[in-house]
Formats: structure tokens, C-alpha cells, sequence
């Protein structure tokens, strides 16, 4: 079972990342991707899949934190990953969000562009984040694409509609525990018709905790209860759902 979107690299894990890790694998977790939104996250993150062989890690510079942004920085990043024996298997998480800043968006659509060209040159997959920022995201994407090295949209909550043209691109869906929520009808409707080959599931965590842990702190083992919810929407087994989101996770992203 893979958590292809995790933050353990955020400070509410400080204390007790052993413990969450710990859960994940008696739960039944395999692997787990933790996901960067700055640089200073993205060097942590590195450091944690050192520290855990089930954990692997991104480096990439959210749209709410592009002031600044520093396009060698990142590339010198990857380089040194890319040099030594590290599991980087991504950029991201990247993209564009005008729920929290519209005054900027000239800067998060250059920070994307380069981190998107960034990928392509490295030969890594693209973990994209999009709020309220659909049309201006497609446009982006609609530059690229098809993306050779994969590309996803990470805890998508737009509309069946607006996943087919993603899935028209090349572009794979993840899941978070948004997919459990009663007035989430849009999502649930992504869930059960896009193909079983086009999506992967991850928690967000320590954000988005499914039911019935919603109002705790997220945790890697509650992907299970994403898994539980999207089978039950597709009229499947849980295990045989867990079996197609892991395989189409571990091609996406090359995991060893």
C-alpha cells in the first residue's frame, strides 16, 4: 500500500515520525513519497527517505512559496541528488493557487514553467498543484504535453469534465481523504469513472485526514480509508484497488 503524497518533512512530525512511519507498515504501508514545497523542505525530505528505506522524496517550490524562487538553487539540488544513490522520484509539489495570493501570478506561472522545464531536463515526473487556478493550469500544461516523464495532479478536486481533459493529456489523478467527505460529490464522481490505470491514492498528510479521522492530525496509514472509500465508489475490493493504484504508482514514479 503507497502513500504517494506525504509531508512528513512538516514540523508536526517533529516528534514523532518514528511512530507514524511505524503505523504506516503495521497498517499495511509499502512505500510513501514525502513531498517538498520549498527548498529548506525539500533538503529535509531527502534526509527523512535516508533515514526510512520505505520513504522516498520530491524537491519543488509550492506556488505559495515562489517569492524568491531560485531556479539554480533547485537545479543544484537535483544535480546532487542525481549523482549520489538518493531516492528523489519527483518535482513537486508545483503549480499555481490564487485561493491564497492572485497578486503574484505572473511569478507562480514562471516558477511552475521552470520547474516544469527543470523536470523534463532531468528526466523526472511533475507533482502539480492546482487551486482555484484551473484554466491558467491547463494552459500550462496543455504547453507540455505529453509529458514523457509523467505528470500528476495531486488531491484533485475539480470535475469529471476537467479530469478527462488532464487525463487527455497524459496527466494521472491522486486521491486524498477529500474523496471521503459527504458533500465531496464532485470528487466521488472523478473517483468512479476515470480508468483504474489513470489514478493513484495518497493521504496529504498531516492535511485532509479521511473519515473517520477527519478534525485529527493525517497520517500515512489512513491512505488505507482513501483506498476503502474509492473501492466501495467502484464497486470493487479493496485489495484489488490498492493492488492497481500501487502498480500504476510504482510505474509512475520508477519506485526500486
Amino acid at each position: 500500500m503507497l502513500d504517494t503524497h506525504c509531508h512528513l518533512n512538516d514540523a508536526q512530525f517533529d516528534n514523532d515520525i518514528e511512530v507514524v512511519v511505524s503505523n504506516f507498515l503495521r497498517a499495511g504501508g509499502d512505500k510513501a513519497i514525502c513531498v517538498a514545497w520549498d527548498v529548506a523542505s525539500s533538503k529535509k525530505a531527502e534526509q527523512i527517505s535516508n533515514k526510512y528505506a520505505q520513504v522516498y522524496y520530491s524537491v519543488g517550490v509550492h506556488p505559495d512559496e515562489v517569492a524568491g524562487f531560485n531556479a539554480n538553487e533547485l537545479e543544484n539540488l537535483i544535480k546532487a541528488a542525481q549523482s549520489k544513490q538518493s531516492k528523489l522520484v519527483a518535482i513537486g509539489e508545483i503549480g499555481l493557487d490564487y485561493f491564497h495570493n492572485k497578486e503574484n501570478k505572473a511569478e507562480q506561472r514562471v516558477a511552475f514553467i521552470k520547474q516544469i522545464e527543470l523536470a523534463n531536463k532531468y528526466h523526472l515526473p511533475i507533482i502539480i498543484h492546482c487551486r482555484e487556478a484551473y484554466g491558467d493550469t491547463l494552459e500550462v500544461l496543455k504547453q507540455f504535453a505529453p509529458f514523457k516523464y509523467g505528470a500528476v495532479m495531486h488531491c484533485y478536486s475539480g470535475s469529471l469534465e476537467y479530469a478527462n481533459e488532464l487525463l487527455r493529456l497524459g496527466v494521472k489523478i491522486s486521491f486524498t481523504g477529500t474523496v471521503t467527505y459527504k458533500n465531496a460529490v464532485n470528487v466521488k464522481e472523478v473517483a468512479k469513472n476515470i480508468p483504474l490505470d489513470s489514478f493513484f491514492l495518497e493521504t496529504d498528510c498531516p492535511y485532509l485526514a479521511p473519515v473517520p479521522h477527519r478534525g485529527e492530525r493525517n497520517e500515512l496509514a489512513f491512505v488505507y480509508n482513501v483506498a476503502e472509500c474509492v473501492a466501495e465508489l467502484r464497486n470493487m475490493a479493496v485489495s484489488d484497488l490498492i493492488a492497481a493504484t500501487d502498480s500504476n504508482a510504482q510505474k509512475f514514479f520508477h519506485l526500486a
